[in-house]
């Protein structure tokens, strides 16, 4: 994510920098015109990367049969809404006709969406928690489940997904990583302890 933002950066820099001294006067505003093209296409296609992304994430939430009707509600309703956000946003970019609103318009495609940094997460980890509540349920139902430990599992994804969904973009990533961090330590923990009980006796 900090590439792209330094990518961004390198091609609005060339757009807002006036054009040198020594330039011909009537050359400066067909460079600057190609410039300001350029930027707004460079922006469009990471916008592009980004709705291809949300397509993705849409199938693997399809795809994931175990998530709980309001957590795939949730998902869905995010995920249209930012499809429709960024397509609109998209448009607005090839409106531009200056380098200031290309960079304002670039900052907004990341820090009012978050696609990589926050919705991927979103699904991911929404699919792999609720996949083990729906374990733990079955485990209960066999001859001799360890209920202590299965609560222990169950307690330790509880309320998880609740938080996730509740992660807000914005533009502070590192801040967002953290929130999702606990999140993503307990699906991983939940994972290995009911691999362990599935694991058979010897």
């Amino acid at each position: 994510m900090k590439r792209t933002l330094i990518a961004l950066t390198l091609i609005l820099t060339a757009v807002l920098i006036p054009a040198t001294a020594s330039a011909e006067p009537s050359a400066r505003p067909s460079v600057r015109a190609a410039t300001l093209d350029g930027a707004k296409d460079a922006v469009a296609s990471r916008i592009d990367k980004r709705l291809d992304a949300l397509k993705k994430f849409e199938a693997s939430l399809a795809a994931a049969k175990q998530v709980q009707a309001g957590h795939r509600d949730t998902l869905t309703k995010l995920i249209a809404d930012q499809r429709a956000g960024l397509t609109a946003l998209k448009t607005k970019v090839q409106g531009e006709t200056t380098g200031a609103a290309v960079k304002d318009d670039a900052q907004s495609m990341v820090f009012d969406y978050r696609v990589f940094v926050l919705t991927g997460p979103k699904v991911r980890l929404t699919a792999a928690i609720d996949t083990e509540l729906a374990a733990v349920a079955k485990l209960r139902t066999l001859p001799g489940a360890d209920t202590a430990k299965l609560d222990a599992i169950e307690g330790t994804l509880k309320g998880k997904v609740d938080a996730l969904l509740a992660i807000r973009p914005g533009a502070d990533g590192d801040a967002i990583k953290a929130q999702i961090q606990p999140v993503r330590a307990a699906a991983k923990t939940a994972h290995a302890d009911l691999k362990a009980l599935r694991k058979p006796r010897k």
